[in-house]
């Protein structure tokens, strides 16, 4: 489609344009994946202590309500399964990534959109076009702002940018007209939100919870004719102006020109529960094992990431299974000592091991801005392990695209088995062989409302 040029459309107006008239047809398939891998893990955090503390709070479990609440199986109030499924999809950390954005794109986009669509008896086509949709538009917004800058400065992107995102795919799903979408992204301008100080705890999780809620009752005001500045994201002190730096809301305009990140870029599915800046080190230190590393070998282990690599990987001395995630160190020790990373791998008491403990005391991780083996050129980031053995020996491994990458993608097949894994940890109440057939049929589903039943 083709969009009015910025001297004559605002870029709320533009992205409200595109929410109704953008088209979908060759992405069917990367959203069905989307869905079936976001609603997996979200299942997968049934026990995690974020998804429990909320649900009591809140007061889940019970059979009231529109909306499925995936771990559990209850029903809610679309803006309460929303805020519960967004956490809880977020909750392992095992959910998919875009660099486009710099964080998860699917998980506010699912546990909003999907709300919605029960609610309003969507069907499946008509969600699959809501999230990619959101997804393009996140993408746009992300370089508008630009997202770099944004995500060094403390923002969580995920949050931050994917609530603009599930408004647009929500507008488009519940039918808005241009007015309507708009009042919904300015309402989401002032809900914004997500600080990454609090990474490696159970607000990170909350905070895509928080979006998706956030995004479901922008999208339902606006439709019931709440309002809001209609030039909001673009305005002197809007959303770009608040969270970019030297941001270029025109860059949004030419991005929705031509979105394609969806169908020429896709998503990385992640292979490992952990921040996806520490899959490449698993990667290398998995091969490594692979060759015969054992972690009594093991005098020091250099490990060399790209410039801005340890930004989100900010746990250096873990002491929880959350910390752990967020440590290339625990993560590399694990590795060797295990042999796989899993589920499991981020147990607490797991972290704390003392073997575990003692060997990712002789990891070191540094930025370089050349890798310092390898080819000097690099596609976005890599990951370099320099191993010392006791005898005095080295061993070097490096991984640039890690499994699961968008350049290198989970089979169909490897996606069906993270889904089984992630409802049998779960130990889930869900027919597993039921739910993953209906997923991979959504686009024929009529009525979302009986996807989940």
């Amino acid at each position: 489609m083709a969009l009015a040029t910025a001297t004559t459309t605002s870029v709320t107006e533009a992205i409200a344009q595109f929410a109704l008239e953008s088209e979908c047809d060759e992405v069917y398939e990367q959203a069905t994946r989307a869905f079936i891998d976001t609603i997996g893990v979200a299942i997968a955090a049934r026990g995690e202590p974020c998804f429990t503390i909320l649900a009591e709070t809140l007061g889940d479990g019970g059979s009231a309500g529109p909306a499925t609440v995936l771990p559990t199986r209850g029903r809610a109030n679309a803006a309460q399964a929303a805020l519960l499924n967004g956490t809880a999809g977020h909750a392992l950390d095992f959910d998919d990534v875009v660099d486009h954005i710099h964080g998860h794109p699917s998980i506010v986009l699912v546990a909003a959109l999907l709300a919605l669509a029960e609610a309003r008896h969507a069907s499946g086509r008509e969600l699959l076009e809501a999230y990619a949709t959101g997804f393009e538009l996140s993408c746009a917004v992300a370089r508008g702002l630009p997202v770099e800058p944004h995500y060094l400065h403390g923002w969580h992107a995920t949050a931050t940018v994917g609530i603009l995102g599930a408004v647009a795919g929500g507008g488009r799903l519940l039918g808005l007209d241009q007015s309507a979408i708009q009042n919904a992204l300015g309402i989401a301008g002032s809900m914004a939100s997500g600080s990454r100080q609090n990474f490696g705890t159970m607000t990170k999780p909350l905070h895509a919870g928080l979006a998706a809620r956030d995004a479901v009752l922008a999208t339902r005001l606006a439709a019931n004719g709440f309002t809001a500045d209609p030039h909001q994201l673009e305005g002197r002190i809007g959303y770009f102006q608040m969270y970019g730096v030297d941001p270029d809301p025109g860059e949004v305009m030419s991005a929705l020109e031509r979105p394609h990140v969806l169908r020429e870029w896709g998503l990385s599915v992640k292979k490992f529960p952990c921040c996806y800046g520490t899959h490449r080190m698993a990667n290398a230190a998995l091969a490594l094992r692979a060759r015969g590393l054992q972690a009594s070998d093991v005098a020091a282990i250099e490990v060399s990431v790209e410039p801005g690599g340890l930004e989100a990987i900010i746990h250096h001395q873990p002491r929880t299974g959350l910390q752990g995630k967020f440590s290339g160190e625990y993560v590399v020790a694990a590795c060797l000592l295990d042999g796989r990373v899993g589920l499991s791998t981020f147990a607490d008491a797991a972290v704390v091991r003392a073997a575990a403990q003692e060997l990712l005391s002789r990891v070191n991780i540094a930025m370089r801005q050349v890798p310092p083996f390898g080819p000097a050129e690099f596609d976005h980031a890599y990951a370099a392990l320099e191993v010392t053995l006791r005898d005095g020996s080295t061993l070097r491994e490096r991984c640039d695209i890690p499994n699961g990458d968008a350049r290198a993608p989970l089979t169909d097949a490897e996606l069906d088995a993270k889904f089984r894994d992630c409802l049998d940890f779960a130990q889930s109440e869900w027919d597993t062989d039921k739910l993953l057939s209906r997923l991979r049929d959504l686009r024929n589903v009529e009525d979302v409302a009986r996807l989940l039943t």
